[in-house]
Order: C-alpha cells, then sequence, then structure tokens
C-alpha cells in the first residue's frame, strides 16, 4: 500500500510542478490525475499497492465535502447576488455532461459488440 500511496503523490508533486512551471490556472492534483490515468492506460493496468491506497482514500472521500459544505453557508451573500448565473451555468454544466456520457456510453457499447 505505501507503494501506491506514494505513486499518488508522485503523480500529485509532478502535476504542481508543471503547473507552477507553466504558471496554469489549472491545479496541480488535477494535472496529475490526468497524468495518472494516461500512465494507467499505457501500462493497461494497475497494481495491487495502487488499488489498495485508491480504495482507502474512497472510503473516506465523504469527509472532503464537508469543508465545500461550510464554504456554502459561509458564502450565502455572494451565492444570492450570483444565484441566476451560478443556476444556469450549473444546468447547462449537467446537461453537457449528461450528453457527452450518454454518447461516451453509444461508443463504448459499439466497440464492444463490434468486439464479439
Amino acid at each position: 500500500m505505501l507503494k501506491g500511496i506514494i505513486t499518488l503523490l508522485i503523480f500529485q508533486f509532478i502535476g504542481e510542478c508543471i503547473t507552477t512551471l507553466f504558471e496554469l490556472l489549472v491545479p496541480g492534483p488535477v494535472i496529475g490525475m490526468v497524468l495518472m490515468l494516461i500512465f494507467l492506460m499505457i501500462r493497461k493496468s494497475s497494481f495491487p499497492s495502487l488499488d489498495s491506497a485508491v480504495f482507502l482514500h474512497l472510503r473516506y472521500l465523504p469527509l472532503l465535502f464537508i469543508p465545500a459544505a461550510m464554504g456554502i453557508i459561509t458564502q450565502v451573500d455572494i451565492i444570492s447576488k450570483e444565484f441566476w448565473a451560478i443556476f444556469i451555468s450549473l444546468f447547462i454544466g449537467t446537461i453537457v455532461a449528461l450528453a457527452f456520457s450518454a454518447k461516451l456510453m453509444d461508443y463504448l457499447t459499439i466497440k464492444q459488440e463490434s468486439k464479439k
């Protein structure tokens, strides 16, 4: 499991370095996560210590929503001023995400059926 946690931290560190080096607006952990996705796609599999580290973190994922909820509570005045902009962007974002997910599932289903 230690190897898996170190792997997660290395990819996060690489993402932070890229963000700092190129002065990007994208957070370092997001870049690290994309790099890890590319790494795992090239490798075509994971390894047991990474799986156990990820499952350990996923078990406590709901705890990460508490600070976000507190942020919403403390920013009520800003949210109330920008309610319609937030609502419309969330609505459009949800529609786009659903459409993309549906098209991706269609593509993957067709690809899976063509292999059989």
